[in-house]
């Protein structure tokens, strides 16, 4: 059986002029834009985001990640690894 991640917390820093898309996945290998997110959180410019408290996300596959300037699924729009800043806590 897999093993169930669970990510209670979440912490991520934009300091790009521009808002950017961190996209959440329930998968066992690096997401791609063909793949659906259980979850897209928006990084506002300028700023950090705490996500997570009493109702933590579930992922059985393993949990994935992925940063761009677009809200749409398959977005592909690259972001500059120098501007961003993602920490996951889990079990």
């Amino acid at each position: 059986a897999p093993v169930l991640s669970v990510m209670p917390r979440m912490v991520s820093t934009n300091t790009n002029a521009a808002a950017r898309y961190l996209k959440v996945y329930n998968k066992a290998t690096a997401p791609t834009s063909g793949d659906t997110p259980i979850m897209t959180i928006l990084l506002p410019p300028g700023s950090t985001t705490v996500v997570g408290g009493n109702s933590p996300i579930r992922a059985p596959l393993g949990l994935g990640f992925r940063l761009t300037t677009g809200i749409a699924v398959a977005d592909t729009g690259a972001v500059s690894a120098a501007e961003h800043s993602v920490s996951f806590a889990y079990t």
